[in-house]
């Protein structure tokens, strides 16, 4: 297994109305590849303690969500992850997050025009389209 450092972590968060791809400030963080042959990666991630509640709703729920980490320096292209919260842990004013997902592979994304139309779709649009697009390129 290979660790690597997290700098950034974007989950979609949707609910009945609205889909929007929300940014969660991390006060550290980590990410390791279970070199498996199936592409599972771990995501710990160390958040404020306002943010408990959404990550105990996941675990709660059980599902996977696109999930977006920006791995080793704030430059890289941030990778995509359908993942599922699978522990959380309090931590005096911060929340440690584990999450267990499958990286999607950019030899399997879409064409970009196949993409930006599956986003219109999903209700995307404006400033969160152009954001949700980048993440998908």
């Amino acid at each position: 297994m290979k660790t690597f450092r997290l700098i950034d972590l974007k989950i979609v968060r949707q609910d009945e109305t609205s889909k929007r791809l929300e940014e969660f400030p991390l006060i550290d963080g980590l990410i390791i590849n279970k070199e498996d042959g199936e592409n599972h990666w771990m995501v710990e991630g160390l958040v404020s303690k306002e943010y408990r509640y959404f990550f105990e709703y996941l675990l709660q729920e059980g599902k996977e969500v696109k999930t977006y980490v920006t791995i080793t320096k704030k430059s890289n292209r941030p990778a995509q992850l359908l993942a599922k919260v699978k522990k959380i842990t309090v931590l005096g004013e911060h929340v440690s997050v584990l999450l267990d997902g499958k990286m999607v592979s950019s030899k399997l994304r879409k064409g970009s025009d196949k993409i930006l139309e599956d986003l219109m779709k999903e209700g995307y649009s404006g400033d969160r389209l152009l954001e949700a697009f980048k993440q998908n390129i």
